[in-house]
């Protein structure tokens, strides 16, 4: 992979509004994310595919700093500290393309 995290959207069938997601590549797994902070339902980023701490250590929100685990979208620091992100459910095939798993 040629990047840490990629955003893209996905459609919303409710109300027609798109939903934008992550795919973050951490630790030789990949983690996918909602792309919404918990503690004021917005984007977590202000560049496109920028999330990641300068460590690359945590998913960051641009807006006030919440950090996050990589591996399981817990906030470890800031104003929604233990919330979560919402995750997704991704698969890797033997060709290295990721699915979306959808209920």
């Amino acid at each position: 992979m040629q990047q840490d995290t990629i955003e893209f959207t996905l459609p919303n069938k409710l109300d027609d509004q798109p939903t934008t997601a992550i795919i973050l590549y951490h630790q030789d797994h990949i983690y996918g994310y909602i792309n919404r902070c918990p503690h004021l339902n917005i984007p977590l980023n202000w560049q496109p595919d920028t999330f990641l701490t300068p460590e690359k250590t945590h998913i960051q929100c641009a807006t006030h700093g919440a950090l996050f685990l990589p591996e399981t979208g817990e906030c470890v620091s800031g104003p929604c500290f233990g919330d979560t992100l919402s995750p997704l459910s991704l698969e890797c095939d033997a060709d290295d393309r990721i699915w979306l798993k959808v209920p």
